[in-house]
C-alpha cells in the first residue's frame, strides 16, 4: 500500500497482483479492516483472491474505484460498535446484494447505487467479480441536508437517478487532481456531499440552491474534461456533452453564459493550447502541421492556421 499526503489530498492504493496467491486474501483483509471495519471472505475457494483500490482522501470525505473477484464483506455487530456511522455510497458495474438486520436482502443491479450506513450490521455478497466506485462522508454533513434521513439508512437508488451519473464522472475527474491546499479540498467536499444529497432527496429549498451553485460548478468542470478528452473528436458537440450530463444543450449554455464563456470559443483555445504544445515539444519535430492539427480536431491545416493566428497572432511554423 502506497500513500501521498503532503499539502495533497491523500492517495491510497493497494493491489493483490503482485503477492503470493496464498496471502492475498489475508492482505485484502488487513486493507480492508483498517480502511471499512469489515471482514472478508472469498466465495469461490479455490480461486485466488484478485483484489485492487484506488482511494483519496480528504477531511469530510474519501472516494475512489476498487476491483474484486467474487467476495462477501461482512461489518459484524462486534465491528458495528466502534462508533462509526459514517454513510457510504456504492455504485456498482456489477450486481450486489445488501444483507441488513431488520431489512429484505436488497440487490443492486449495474448502474444502480446502494446508500448505507457503517452504523449498521450488514454482509454485502459480490457473487461476481468487477468494479465499483464509492463515495464516503460523515453521517451528520448528509442528516443536516436530508430531511428525514435516519440514523442508520440502507437506501436502493435506482439506475437513472437525478445526479448519479454526474457524481461518479465527477469523482473520477478528481481522482487525477493534486487537489492542493486546504480551500480547493474544502470546496471539493461540499461539491461531493451536495451532490450525493441530491442523489438521495434532499430538501426543495436545499436542492434550488445547490443546483446553482454546486452542480452549475461541477458542470462547468465536466465540460471541461469532457474538451479535454475528445479534442480530436472534429465533430465534438455542446449537445453530446449535454446528453451524456442528461441535460438539455440550453441548460448548459446558460451555465457558460453566467461565467461569460461560450462553447466554440472553450474549444477552440483547448485545441489551439494543445496544438502549440505539441508544436513545441521537440519530440513533435518530424511531424507535419496538418498531422498535429488533425490530432486536435481540426479538419485541416489551414484551420489551425486561422486559430492560432486569432489565439497568438503567430502562424504554426512561427514556435517550431
Amino acid at each position: 500500500m502506497a500513500s501521498e499526503t503532503a499539502e495533497n489530498a491523500s492517495a491510497i492504493t493497494f493491489s493483490t497482483k503482485a503477492l503470493p496467491t496464498d496471502i492475498r486474501l489475508h492482505a485484502m483483509r488487513d486493507y480492508l479492516a483498517d480502511m471499512m471495519r469489515v471482514e472478508v471472505e472469498s466465495l469461490v475457494a479455490e480461486t485466488p483472491i484478485d483484489y485492487s483500490a484506488g482511494l483519496c482522501v480528504v477531511p469530510g470525505a474519501s472516494w475512489g474505484s476498487a476491483y474484486a473477484s467474487a467476495v462477501v464483506t461482512t461489518r459484524t455487530a462486534t465491528l458495528a460498535q466502534d462508533g462509526q456511522d459514517d454513510l457510504m455510497l456504492v455504485v456498482p458495474d456489477i450486481r450486489m446484494i445488501i444483507q441488513a438486520r431488520g431489512a429484505n436482502d436488497l440487490e443492486v443491479r449495474p448502474g444502480e447505487a446502494v446508500l448505507f450506513s457503517q452504523a449498521r450490521e450488514m454482509r454485502i455478497v459480490h457473487p461476481d467479480a468487477g468494479h465499483a466506485w464509492a463515495l464516503r462522508v460523515p453521517h451528520a454533513d448528509i442528516a443536516a441536508m436530508v430531511p428525514g434521513l435516519g440514523s442508520a439508512p440502507v437506501l436502493s437508488l435506482p439506475a437513472g437517478t437525478p445526479m448519479l451519473s454526474l457524481l461518479k464522472r465527477y469523482g473520477r475527474i478528481l481522482e487525477t487532481e493534486p487537489l492542493a491546499g486546504a480551500t480547493q479540498q474544502k470546496m471539493v467536499v461540499r461539491q461531493l456531499q451536495e451532490m450525493m444529497s441530491l442523489a438521495i432527496g434532499a430538501s426543495a429549498d436545499f436542492r434550488k440552491h445547490a443546483e446553482e451553485t454546486t452542480v452549475a460548478a461541477v458542470r462547468l468542470n465536466s465540460i471541461r474534461a469532457e474538451i479535454a478528452a475528445h479534442l480530436g473528436n472534429s465533430n465534438l458537440r455542446l449537445e453530446w456533452i449535454a446528453a451524456r450530463q442528461n441535460v438539455t444543450p440550453r441548460h448548459l449554455q446558460r451555465i457558460l453564459a453566467r461565467e461569460g464563456l461560450h462553447f466554440n470559443d472553450m474549444l477552440r483555445r483547448a485545441r489551439v493550447a494543445k496544438a502549440r504544445a505539441l508544436l513545441e515539444d521537440p519530440r513533435s519535430a518530424s511531424r507535419t502541421i496538418l498531422s498535429i492539427a488533425l490530432e486536435c480536431g481540426f479538419p485541416e491545416a489551414s484551420a489551425l492556421n486561422r486559430a492560432f493566428r486569432q489565439e497568438y497572432g503567430l502562424r504554426p511554423g512561427d514556435v517550431r
